[in-house]
């Protein structure tokens, strides 16, 4: 067990070493996808609130002040654009070199930020995620049936 006197004078490598010898793999991977599943589910989706629902944000009815309302959302939206680009790094996918439900849901996501200044192709890993999904048979097939 680590103390918390012990956490002081170790490193955060050695800390997290040792503490990831105390968790089953399988434990530390199922929290990671928590954790990217949180993001998305927490962060990224209600940052696109204020665009789809600027009513929802004041009580004016002013078409300035809602699209005021909208443009204070993009660089909430920017920050979670640059988070996701990062999740993704080299690979294709969000979590890990494999396809799981945090792809779709990032894809659709992803699609929205093209209502912004800063649309996904302007973050380099999203963009080729996003390239890769689209050309995706099951993808394709789900945005044909959605049609």
């Amino acid at each position: 067990m680590i103390h918390r006197n012990q956490l002081r004078t170790r490193t955060n490598e050695d800390t997290i070493s040792n503490l990831n010898a105390s968790y089953d793999q399988g434990d530390l991977e199922e929290a990671r996808f928590d954790e990217i599943m949180d993001f998305l589910t927490g962060d990224f989706h209600p940052a696109f609130w204020p665009v789809f629902s600027p009513h929802r944000y004041t009580i004016s009815k002013k078409s300035e002040e809602l699209k005021a309302v909208m443009e204070a959302a993009y660089g909430r939206i920017d920050i979670a654009m640059t988070h996701l680009d990062r999740l993704i790094g080299d690979s294709n996918h969000v979590y890990h070199e494999k396809r799981t439900i945090a792809d779709a849901y990032a894809y659709v996501m992803s699609l929205w930020s093209l209502k912004t200044p800063k649309p996904y192709d302007q973050y380099p890993n999203v963009a080729r995620f996003m390239k890769s999904m689209s050309e995706d048979s099951v993808v394709q097939a789900v945005i044909q049936k959605s049609r």
